[in-house]
């Protein structure tokens, strides 16, 4: 299913503001940045704890965004970093940090 497009995420999800979604978008995408040096950093010290907060973070962020994809991603980082799957919450992560580091993201 492809991920909604930038007029239908302004309409449904900012009320038609495309001021208000830009200006989100764009602190996400300062935000986004920190946060994958920060999971980086996270995954290579096996601190599932820090991972999981990312995750859930960026989860919601990237659903009002209408990213729903990475919002998939962060969510199953959260559960795998809540059972303790270090292996799974990397791999997934890895996943993630692509996805926010594509050129054109938040």
């Amino acid at each position: 299913m492809a991920e909604p497009g930038v007029a239908a995420v302004v309409a449904a999800r900012f009320g038609g503001d495309a001021a208000l979604y830009h200006a989100f978008a764009a602190a996400c995408a300062e935000q986004f940045a920190l946060d994958v040096v920060a999971g980086r950093a996270a995954c290579a010290a096996g601190d599932l704890a820090v991972l999981r907060r990312l995750a859930h973070n960026l989860k919601s962020a990237l659903s009002l965004l209408g990213r729903d994809a990475a919002s998939s991603l962060a969510a199953q980082v959260e559960a795998q970093a809540a059972t303790g799957d270090a292996d799974s919450a990397g791999l997934s992560w890895r996943a993630l940090d692509t996805a926010l580091s594509a050129p054109g993201a938040p």
